[in-house]
């Protein structure tokens, strides 16, 4: 009997401890885990973009030293840098440079005179006309020198060419129909670019160099290509009021699209070898920056990464972690740094 009582009470307490041991890893958290996997990162961006000119010239009426006498263009035509565009008046720089002129003149005989002097008199009081000599010859060449200013803003009112282009704007008065300003005189280059507007999140994804692919209903079943030739160092505010860089993607190839038409633009974001990276639900908040729970031996550790590219599912992992390494999926809030864990 006492044998018996003992094998029972041994069984008893081999139950007790299965069942302690069991209820406490049945309350361990059970996490879905990841392998850091090495592949290349692709993401597709979209937005909208628009043509305008690659350089150009505006002149406004607000910047104009004199009245507008004449503008030399028309719209739709091509010019070559250099060539006049606009005629200001010219008569008041006119008078002053007959005037300068004229005071020119008198400055070079007023010089002849002094000059006659000096050869004339005797060596020995040569000395004595050598002052109003030299006084002479500084009038003769400041009023060359107010001669050629003079020249060089009669020159200034014929506004020319900075660029070969075609004109898109020329107005003498300066407004539109509803009396709105607008410029003079614009000249657009014949090479164009597509601007688009990107939020921070996806500018940051973008580097110059990458493709791009572009579509317009105006132009059915063509599909244009070029390359990010830019990115603004800066945001602006959108009309929306949400920040935006503004991102220059230079066509390649044919691209008869004029100005001021919308395109939809897909940019392709692609490493160019595979790199480690994660899926991008295991990514979380750790202050300013970013960090994973990396799963080890059954615990998970808390662990600072630095992210790179980043495409739909997953985002590249630049340093924390490394292939081979596991991750937790989705981790729950209340998981601890350290903390015991059972995998699903």
């Amino acid at each position: 009997m006492g044998v018996i009582m003992g094998l029972v009470c041994a069984v008893m307490a081999l139950l007790v401890i299965a069942l302690v041991s069991w209820k406490s890893r049945r309350a361990l958290p059970v996490v879905q885990t990841a392998p850091v996997s090495v592949q290349r990162i692709e993401r597709v961006t979209l937005a909208t973009g628009t043509v305008r000119p690659a350089a150009r010239q505006i002149i406004n009426l607000d910047n104009l030293q004199a009245p507008i006498q004449r503008v030399l263009v028309h719209v739709g035509e091509h010019v070559q840098a250099g060539q006049p565009l606009v005629q200001l008046s010219t008569a008041s720089a006119e008078a002053s440079v007959q005037a300068a002129a004229s005071a020119l003149a008198d400055a070079k005989s007023a010089y002849q005179r002094v000059l006659a002097q000096y050869n004339q008199a005797p060596t020995a009081l040569k000395a004595l006309f050598l002052p109003q000599l030299n006084a002479a010859l500084a009038s003769v060449a400041s009023a060359r020198s107010q001669l050629a200013q003079a020249q060089a803003s009669l020159a200034q009112l014929t506004i020319t060419a900075t660029l070969s282009g075609v004109v898109l704007i020329a107005n003498p008065n300066g407004v539109d129909a509803n009396g709105n300003p607008t410029p003079v005189v614009e000249v657009a280059s014949p090479k164009k670019d597509v601007i688009v507007d990107l939020s921070e999140v996806d500018a940051a994804q973008i580097q110059v160099g990458m493709t791009a692919t572009m579509q317009t209903d105006a132009y059915p079943n063509q599909t244009f290509t070029g390359v990010v030739a830019s990115i603004a160092p800066y945001a602006e505010v959108s009309s929306s009021g949400a920040p935006v860089v503004e991102v220059t993607v230079e066509p390649r190839g044919s691209f008869p699209v004029p100005y001021g038409y919308q395109l939809t633009c897909r940019i392709l974001s692609r490493s160019q070898t595979p790199v480690a990276a994660i899926p991008y639900s295991a990514v979380v908040q750790n202050g300013t920056g970013y960090a994973v729970y990396e799963w080890r031996s059954g615990h998970v550790y808390l662990v600072p990464v630095k992210l790179g590219m980043t495409s739909d599912t997953a985002v590249q992992v630049l340093s924390g972690v490394h292939p081979g390494d596991r991750v937790v999926v989705n981790p729950p809030d209340n998981l601890a740094n350290g903390e015991a864990v059972r995998t699903s």
